[in-house]
C-alpha cells in the first residue's frame, strides 16, 4: 500500500481545479489524459491514504465474551 505524498495531492487538486491535464510537483511533471483519469487517481490516493492511516490504529471495539459461573 502506498503512502501518496500531501504534495503531490495538492497539487492533482490544483490541476484538476484548473482543468488542466499537467501536473508539476517536486521537479517532476506528470501528463494525464484526461481529468476523468486526474479525479479516478485522486480517488484512489485518498483511499490509500486513509486506509493506512486506519490500519495501524487498534480497533475502536471489541466483542463482548459473558460467561456464567
Amino acid at each position: 500500500m502506498t503512502i501518496w505524498p500531501a504534495a503531490q495531492i495538492v497539487a492533482l487538486q490544483t490541476a484538476i481545479g484548473q482543468g488542466a491535464t499537467s501536473v508539476e510537483y517536486d521537479g517532476k511533471k506528470v501528463t494525464y489524459a484526461s481529468v476523468a483519469v486526474m479525479l479516478a487517481l485522486l480517488d484512489r490516493m485518498q483511499r490509500d491514504n486513509a486506509r493506512a492511516t486506519t490500519a495501524s490504529r487498534p480497533p475502536l471495539c471489541r466483542a463482548s465474551v459473558f460467561r456464567r459461573p
